[in-house]
């Protein structure tokens, strides 16, 4: 059964046991997990009334799934028994155990879990906010983007396919070479990997995701630079 918010004028009561503020996958999953525990009187602060599960945007920029099946209604993703306030967190007072809400109201909480997900930041790189999404610049952390990502892998026949690692905290740091690699298999596929020279940027010495076996890049024709 999807949950329903509450109305965004009620007011807000009492001293809550535990404080989730963040409905994307982290926050539902702790919700969820601590349902199952037996804790009861869970209230989750989130304002969007979309869900998206933002790890299948790389299978996304890979032809491997189409975006519409990484949304759903945010309160069809709700534990039951966990209380959605649709409303934004703004500031957090550690001492006096409060949460301060848009539309001014502040939530008490016994416990509190911050899972409110990272802010995307086109200007930390010169020139990026005004080149993604034109020409051919795109992005998997953006669900406006991703399609476009496998519709410029998906046309590409011959030239240089750069794939960059930020250098600051992100989403998922696997999802750099994922989609490096799940190009680079198309592109075999298609037989014309050959022609295509693949860079793989990254912010350090040597590359440390631990997932991928020793060598993943090098057979898959990925240059780390």
């Amino acid at each position: 059964m999807a949950a329903t918010p509450s109305p965004t004028d009620a007011p807000i009561s009492g001293r809550h046991r535990v404080a989730v503020i963040g409905g994307g996958s982290a926050g539902i999953s702790v919700a969820a997990r601590l349902r199952r525990a037996g804790i009861s009187d869970i209230t989750l602060i989130e304002p969007s009334d979309t869900h998206w599960y933002q790890p299948l945007w790389t299978l996304v920029g890979g032809g491997q799934a189409p975006l519409s099946a990484t949304h759903r209604p945010e309160g069809s993703v709700i534990p039951d028994g966990v209380r959605w306030i649709r409303r934004r967190a703004l500031a957090v007072d550690p001492d006096a155990r409060s949460v301060t809400l848009s539309g001014g109201d502040a939530l008490t909480y016994e416990h509190l879990v911050l899972a409110p997900g990272l802010q995307l930041d086109w200007d930390g790189v010169p020139g990026l906010a005004e080149a993604v999404g034109h020409d051919r610049v795109s992005s998997n952390y953006a669900p406006e983007y991703a399609p476009r990502t496998w519709e410029l892998i998906k046309n590409m026949r011959s030239g240089t396919a750069v794939f960059t690692h930020p250098a600051t905290p992100l989403k998922c740091g696997g999802a750099p070479q994922k989609i490096a690699y799940l190009a680079a298999d198309h592109w075999r596929r298609k037989k014309v990997l050959d022609d295509i020279r693949i860079m793989l940027v990254i912010p350090d010495p040597a590359m440390s995701w631990r997932r991928w076996p020793p060598g993943t890049a090098s057979r898959c024709g990925c240059a780390p630079r």
